[in-house]
C-alpha cells in the first residue's frame, strides 16, 4: 500500500468527524508562540544563513586596498653616480675641446624606505578549483535540511502535547461538573432525610450520613479545582499566554470515536516514511558523508586567480604614468600537516558509524513508539465502552434505589452505595473518555498525520 491511500484511510479510520475549529485555532496560536519553537525557527534560519554564506565562496572576492607611506631613516642605498659619469664627462668634453658635459655630478644616496608613497588599487580573487567550497557547502545545505527536519519533529510534539493538555483540561472540567452535580444531588438527599426525620419516618442518623456524605464531597470538589487551575496554566504554558487566561472548551472536540481498522505495519510503514526525526539523521548522515569528501579534498590542489588595479606612485596622484594592473595565478598544493587530514577523516568516519547506529535505533523506536500508540488506543477504545456501559447501569440502579428509599422500602446504606458507584462511574466515563483523545492525540504523533 502506498502512503497517499493509507493517509486517507488513516484520515478516515481515526479520526472522528468533528470540527476541531476552536482547538485548531490553540494549535496554531501554539505554533506561533512556543518560545522553545521559536528557538528551532531561528535556529533554522541561522542554518539558511550558513548555508548563503558557503554559496557565496563561489563568488569572486573583491576588496578596496589604498595606502600611503610616510618614512625616514632606515637603511640607505648608495648610488656612485658622480665616481661613473663624472670621469667619461671630462673625456668628451678634452676630445670635443670644450666643455659640452658636465664634470660635477653628485653620488646620490636613497632611504629604502619610500617616502610619499601610495597605492590604491582594487583586488579581486576568483576561486577556480576549491573541493573544500564545494562539499563544505554541500554539507552546510545538508546540516540546513537536518535542522528543518528537527524544527518539524518538534513541531509534530508541540501539537501533541496542545491537544493532550487540552483534553486534559477538559477532562479536570468535566470532573468539576460531576462533582459539583453530586454534591447537589447529596444536598438534595440531606433534605429528604430532614422531611423523613420530620415525619418520624426516619431517626436522626441518616440526617448526620447525609451531612458526612456533603462534607465528603467538599474535598473531592477542591482536588478537581485543584486539577482545573494547573491544567488551564499549562495549557496556557504551552501557548505562551497568561497562565491564568480562560480556555474555550470545543463542545464538538469529542466527536464520535471510530474503530481502529488500519493495520499496524501500516501504520509504522507510514510513520517510518514520514517522520520528521529520521529525515533528521538521513541529513545528519549525508552531512558526514560530505565531510568525509571535505577532509579527502587535500588531495587535489587548490587554484585561484589573482588580479589587481590600481595606482602607485610618489605623490598622491592618479594619472597614467602611475595606473598598473596585474593578473596572478596561484595554485596551493599541501604535501605533508603531520597527518592530521588523515585523522580528520577517520574522525568523519567514525561520526558516520555513529549516526548509522542512531539511524537503526531511531527507526526502532519509531516503530516501538507506533505500536505503544496503536494498543493504547486499541486499550481505550474498550475502556471507554465498557465505562459507558457501567455508568448507563450505575445510574439506572440509583434511580430505582432512590426511587425506594423515597418510598421508604430501601434503607440509607443501599442509597449511599447506589450514589458512590453512580458519582464513580460517572467520573470514570469522563476520564475514559478524554483519555482516548489523548491516546489518539499519540497515535496521530507517531504517525506524523498532517
Amino acid at each position: 500500500m502506498n502512503q497517499i491511500p493509507i493517509v486517507a484511510l488513516m484520515v478516515l479510520t481515526i479520526l472522528p468527524t468533528y470540527g476541531q475549529t476552536v482547538l485548531d485555532n490553540y494549535i496554531e496560536l501554539g505554533l506561533s508562540n512556543n518560545q522553545q519553537l521559536i528557538r528551532e525557527q531561528l535556529g533554522t534560519q541561522l542554518e539558511q544563513e550558513k548555508e548563503k554564506e558557503a554559496q557565496g565562496r563561489y563568488l569572486p572576492d573583491v576588496t578596496f586596498n589604498a595606502s600611503y607611506i610616510w618614512a625616514e631613516g632606515g637603511r640607505i642605498i648608495s648610488v656612485p653616480a658622480g665616481d661613473l659619469v663624472n670621469p667619461i664627462y671630462a673625456g668628451l668634453n678634452q676630445v670635443l675641446g670644450e666643455n659640452r658635459y658636465p664634470t660635477d655630478i653628485p653620488n646620490v644616496t636613497e632611504q629604502f624606505l619610500p617616502n610619499n608613497f601610495h597605492e590604491t588599487k582594487i583586488r579581486i580573487i576568483q576561486p577556480i578549483l576549491n573541493s573544500r567550497i564545494y562539499y563544505g557547502y554541500k554539507a552546510q545545505t545538508a546540516q540546513r535540511s537536518a535542522q528543518q527536519a528537527q524544527q518539524e519533529a518538534y513541531e509534530n510534539q508541540l501539537i501533541k502535547e496542545i491537544k493532550t493538555a487540552y483534553f486534559q483540561h477538559l477532562a479536570a472540567r468535566e470532573q468539576l461538573s460531576i462533582l459539583t452535580d453530586t454534591k447537589d444531588l447529596l444536598e438534595k438527599i440531606l433534605r429528604v432525610n430532614q422531611r423523613l426525620v420530620a415525619n418520624d419516618k426516619a431517626t436522626p442518623e441518616v440526617i448526620f450520613a447525609a451531612q458526612a456524605d456533603v462534607s465528603g464531597i467538599e474535598s473531592q470538589l477542591a482536588t478537581a479545582r485543584k486539577q482545573v487551575n494547573t491544567s488551564r496554566i499549562f495549557f496556557n504554558y504551552l501557548l505562551s499566554r497568561e497562565l491564568e487566561e480562560d480556555i474555550i472548551v470545543d463542545s464538538t472536540a469529542l466527536g464520535t470515536p471510530e474503530m481502529l481498522t488500519t493495520p499496524l505495519g501500516n501504520l509504522q510503514q507510514q510513520a517510518l516514511a514520514d517522520r520528521h526525526e529520521l529525515d533528521q539523521v538521513r541529513y545528519g548522515l549525508e552531512a558526514n558523508k560530505l565531510a568525509v569528501k571535505l577532509n579527502r579534498s587535500y588531495l587535489i590542489p587548490e587554484i585561484n586567480a589573482v588580479g589587481d588595479v590600481g595606482f602607485q606612485g610618489l605623490d598622491y596622484t592618479f594619472d597614467d604614468d602611475q595606473d598598473f594592473w596585474f593578473v596572478q595565478l596561484g595554485l596551493t598544493w599541501p604535501i605533508f600537516q603531520g597527518g592530521q587530514n588523515r585523522s580528520r577523516i577517520q574522525q568523519a568516519r567514525l561520526s558516520q558509524q555513529q549516526l548509522e547506529s542512531e539511524f537503526v535505533d531511531v527507526q526502532q523506536r519509531i516503530a516501538l513508539e507506533v505500536a505503544q500508540a496503536y494498543y493504547d488506543w486499541q486499550e481505550a477504545q474498550e475502556t471507554l465502552e465498557f465505562r459507558q456501559d457501567e455508568r448507563q447501569f450505575a445510574q439506572e440502579t440509583f434511580r430505582l434505589i432512590g426511587k425506594k428509599y423515597r418510598e421508604n422500602q430501601a434503607i440509607l446504606v443501599e442509597l449511599q452505595e447506589a450514589r458512590t458507584n453512580f458519582t464513580t462511574a460517572q467520573l470514570s466515563e469522563a476520564i475514559a473518555r478524554y483519555d482516548l483523545k489523548i491516546k489518539e492525540a499519540a497515535l496521530e504523533a507517531a504517525i506524523n498525520l498532517p
